[in-house]
């Protein structure tokens, strides 16, 4: 079991589905826009905790630190020690009303728009109270959730100066960087994951490919399957196409869960690949399980591989 510290937001996800195509929508100057839903669903949320999740099912030991407001409510409380989640890195700040919320649109193409709300992310004693935390306990990996830009820039440099290796995932909080803030987390990390729209704002920042600054540059497309360098994956079948939300926080669990079992990079996307298909069967980001985990990467990949064999089986 590896312990693995997650640095970014718990947050509250209101979800909605919009039943036409965001394509369709007049376009003009602005957005200026009103779309109905058909639903709205009030979720347990926030990447950081999302990937806590996939860990904890998948047999590991996440430490999430977070920042929460005094909204932070006793069912999510109760829902992560069901899980047996690690929770003396929430860190509750007083005073603060309301905790990181997103709001997420998703229409029947799977696309989606997202606002989000970091609320006590964005205090300024973050460096300070993660390095205090992080000094007092060992950890074999972690995980930087999109967070703003100051945070995961001082969660790169803390990890680097206490030697653990770490998975960086800024996620769509890239478009809040600046062209320097994003060069220097690239100059800090070692393997970097971003989707495909989030890897043109990076190259747009660094003004060159970033990949060269990395040893691994992972790059996701949804049904496009996913790349790094000259390896490509493609998508994992799923059985139906229920939610897209979280399904990259999916992925990254699952490429996380075979790096620390020493799978070799195409294995770790295949993975990551299992986990998202995993998840897109399920609605909201932390109600899919992994137990078949194994059955749906040899149905998917036409066998089990050693490393996975050894992990073990996944929480029920």
């Amino acid at each position: 079991m590896s312990r693995i510290l997650v640095t970014g937001t718990l947050a509250i996800d209101y979800t909605g589905r919009y039943a036409g195509r965001f394509r369709d929508l007049p376009r003009h100057d602005g957005i200026n826009l009103s779309i109905e839903l058909d639903r709205i669903e009030r979720r347990f949320g926030g990447c950081a905790m999302n990937i806590a999740y996939g860990l904890a099912l998948l047999g590991h030991d996440p430490v999430p630190f977070v920042f929460v407001g005094d909204d932070h409510d006793a069912d999510y409380a109760g829902h992560l020690r069901e899980l047996g989640i690690d929770r003396s890195g929430i860190v509750r700040i007083r005073g603060v009303t309301h905790s990181s919320h997103a709001f997420v649109f998703t229409d029947r193409d799977g696309n989606q728009f997202t606002g989000f709300y970091p609320g006590p992310a964005r205090l300024p004693d973050f460096a300070d109270r993660l390095a205090a935390f992080a000094r007092s306990r060992d950890f074999d990996y972690a995980v930087l959730a999109p967070d703003i830009a100051p945070n995961m820039i001082a969660a790169a440099q803390l990890l680097n100066a206490l030697e653990v290796p770490f998975l960086c995932d800024p996620g769509q909080c890239l478009t809040d960087f600046t062209a320097a803030e994003a060069r220097e987390l690239v100059a800090l990390s070692r393997e970097l994951i971003v989707n495909r729209f989030e890897c043109e704002t990076l190259e747009a920042y660094c003004g060159a490919d970033p990949s060269t600054e990395l040893d691994r540059l992972v790059v996701t497309a949804g049904a496009d399957g996913s790349s790094c360098g000259e390896v490509s994956v493609p998508a994992a079948p799923a059985t139906r196409v229920v939610d897209p939300t979280g399904c990259g926080d999916a992925y990254r669990t699952g490429f996380v869960h075979a790096r620390l079992h020493h799978a070799p990079l195409e294995e770790a996307m295949r993975a990551g690949a299992c986990a998202a298909a995993i998840k897109i069967e399920t609605d909201g980001t932390q109600r899919h399980r992994f137990d078949d985990f194994p059955k749906r990467y040899a149905a998917a990949w036409g066998h089990v591989p050693e490393w996975l064999c050894e992990a073990g089986s996944p929480r029920a």
